[in-house]
């Protein structure tokens, strides 16, 4: 019985995108219209078997290579005399290649699937491993959550390989798998070497199998980041075959060499790997790749305009493969799109590099997150911001450890001169203690200022954005681009006035005090943000009680508190859908010398659980953030002895009220109720 793949009618060949130019490709291409052409039609079961060709078929994949000549003409065979068991893993592998090279999804789906499904019956047992494990890793992984693929994979390896390349090609596609999944380094590393024991010993080099030279790679580097000892049969088939033609091998020399700061050879491995680059390159493979591609160009030696031509092509796939995948792919584009601006200069990057970091660890991909937190540190010493400098290295330090990269700990300890604490292995230094050391810290702060800096710095872009488009206009507009100058020249003043204020905050002085009205305070921070309330669809209301209210404080530190409770309060609302986004900020008199200032939102408002930690340093509830702000803004608060709190809003939301001393005699109207 006939089992149809395609729909009969077909489009136009003429019309399919993407005419391929190597000849493998070519003949790949070639066979894929002969299918459509054909309607798509195949037996149900294979009806012979074909060892020898299916031993070839999945070598090349084994290998990365696209055997395009091997498919069209295994094709064209069994369109004629019907398919074999080789005829399953074929198709598979041009389903793959044209998910990735012609955009030909639902039929490239329709087609693994139906070969997935035919590889099950026991006719086809002896390539039943194959087609499942390149379904998922070349097919599912492109278009389906990364736990599929996993599936599939740990289904292929319940049918057992009985040759050692195909054991390490299956191990190393798991781990690269689990890796991008969150799995911790010992788990990786313990699943690799159990595959890699049972695999036959080498004696010399020329007879390791690639695929076995591969996964002894993927071993040497587990080791090199968990700073354990490697056995030499390991080490001696991970090095020998490195003029090989995979991209797996080369990819891990990439790793290495970037990890290891040897950037001329990760430049050239990065050279070597491009060149091997088919349709059946694994996408768990692939992202990495990408990744550390970026990572290598994005270097501080003076990138040259190519190198980052180049750079920006890596970084456009991920955030390619991140719209698909906002999980996994979305945190290592986060990771590229930091280290593109990175590259380009300035200290933005910082920020991003924070957003990374928070994506990463929502994703559980501790390991991206740990390169993240390690490229922000880099950047800091490079701008020589001395009082932030701490925290992002312990920052990556925390992360390397979490994941078990106590190797890499070591290591970065070492280049910065830093010493594990005497009374106990840092590794086994519980996290929440952890969290609390590093709560108390003067780099935390500073940690702070490049959090904080990037608010006033991200109105500037937007003002300077506003302005250019009044002055583009056919009738420019001179008098809103002074307008939009203006408010840039007030978010530089308090750009400066963040930096000033935090570090006499980190020096326990309170610097810059001085007697202000608080009400007309607040309305600054209400005018830089009000164009981005607007465009958020947030109503906002301003409940301002103290016209006349003279506060002795620091002007700057206290807008930066009411600043940092407005953007979480926008924030908060984001996801709100069905009602009206209100955002309610007040100010008044408590008590004999108080004065509070409040901002209420109707968004989801802070579960119980979180609101006992919310203002605890690097603890936050949004899935991005650092945890900073908030921690910050008690900082500030306690430091003028008042304090800040929070409770629920009603009917729904938050309100975060900041209580300060006045600490002068207050000019309140003799009539409350006076207009």
């Amino acid at each position: 019985m006939n089992s149809p793949i395609f729909p009969t009618r077909t489009r136009s060949t003429s019309r399919l995108p993407g005419a391929p130019t190597d000849l493998q490709e070519q003949a790949c291409h070639r066979a894929w219209l002969l299918l459509r052409s054909a309607g798509g039609r195949l037996p149900s079961a294979p009806r012979s078997s074909d060892p020898e060709l299916a031993r070839e078929l999945q070598d090349a994949f084994n290998a990365g290579r696209l055997p395009g000549t091997l498919i069209e003409a295994e094709l064209r065979r069994a369109l004629e005399d019907g398919p074999s068991d080789a005829t399953l893993l074929a198709l598979t592998l041009l389903a793959a290649a044209a998910l990735e090279r012609w955009h030909g999804a639902r039929r490239a789906l329709a087609l693994a699937h139906a070969c997935a499904e035919l590889a099950r019956l026991p006719e086809a047992r002896d390539v039943a491993g194959a087609v499942l494990r390149a379904h998922g890793a070349l097919v599912l992984a492109r278009v389906s959550p990364l736990r599929e693929a996993a599936m599939l994979q740990a289904e292929a390896c319940r049918f057992a390989p009985v040759r050692p390349s195909v054991m390490a090609r299956n191990a190393s596609l798991w781990t690269s798998l689990r890796l991008l999944g969150g799995a911790p380094l010992p788990e990786l590393l313990h699943y690799a070497e159990a595959v890699h024991q049972a695999a036959p010993r080498y004696q010399e080099a020329d007879d390791i199998p690639v695929a076995v030279s591969q996964l002894a790679g993927r071993i040497s580097l587990y080791h090199y980041l968990a700073g354990s000892a490697i056995d030499a049969p390991v080490a001696r088939s991970a090095l020998a075959p490195i003029d090989a033609p995979h991209f797996g091998c080369w990819l891990t020399r990439l790793q290495v060499a970037y990890l290891r700061g040897n950037t001329a050879v990760a430049r050239s491995a990065l050279e070597a790997s491009a060149g091997l680059l088919t349709p059946l390159t694994p996408p768990c493979e692939l992202l990495p790749y990408h990744l550390f591609a970026v990572l290598t160009l994005a270097q501080p030696d003076g990138t040259t305009p190519a190198l980052r031509s180049r750079l920006r092509g890596h970084r456009r796939v991920l955030q390619e493969w991140a719209e698909r995948s906002p999980g996994h792919a979305g945190a290592l584009a986060e990771l590229a799109r930091a280290a593109e601006q990175d590259a380009a200069g300035g200290a933005r990057a910082l920020s991003t590099y924070e957003q990374a970091a928070g994506r990463a660890r929502a994703a559980q991909l501790t390991w991206v997150a740990a390169l993240a937190w390690e490229r922000a540190a880099a950047l800091c010493a490079r701008l020589e911001l001395q009082a932030a400098l701490p925290a992002y290295r312990r920052l990556a330090l925390d992360a390397w450890r979490d994941w078990g990269a106590h190797g890499r700990v070591r290591e970065l300890m070492q280049a910065w001169d830093a010493q594990p604490p005497a009374h106990r292995g840092a590794q086994d230094e519980p996290a929440e203690e952890r969290r609390a050391a590093r709560a108390d810290t003067v780099g935390e702060l500073g940690v702070a200022i490049a959090h904080e800096v990037n608010q006033p710095l991200a109105a500037i872009l937007l003002h300077a954005a506003a302005a250019r488009r009044w002055l583009r206009r056919a009738q420019p507009d001179a008098g809103r681009a002074l307008e939009a100058l203006e408010q840039i020249t007030a978010c530089g003043r308090q750009a400066g006035d963040i930096v000033r204020s935090v570090r006499g905050l980190a020096r326990r002085q309170t610097e810059d005090v001085s007697t202000f009205p608080i009400d007309a305070a607040l309305l600054e921070v209400v005018q830089l943000l009000r164009a981005l309330m607007q465009r958020q669809g947030v109503q906002f209301e301003c409940r301002l009680q103290l016209p006349g209210v003279q506060l002795h404080a620091n002007r700057a530190q206290v807008q930066q508190i009411v600043m940092n409770l407005l953007l979480n309060a926008v924030e908060a609302l984001a996801g709100v859908k069905g009602r009206a986004r209100r955002i309610v900020l007040a100010s008044e008199i408590v008590g004999a010398a108080q004065v509070e200032l409040r901002v209420t939102d109707n968004g989801p408002g802070v579960a119980a659980d979180e609101a006992a930690r919310i203002f605890d340093a690097l603890y936050s509830t949004k899935p991005h953030g650092t945890g900073v702000g908030l921690s910050i803004s008690r900082a500030i608060a306690e430091a003028h002895g008042g304090r800040i709190e929070l409770e629920p809003a009603a009917p729904c939301g938050a309100t975060f009220r900041v209580v300060l001393p006045l600490r002068c005699a207050p000019a309140l109207p003799t009539d409350k109720n006076a207009s």
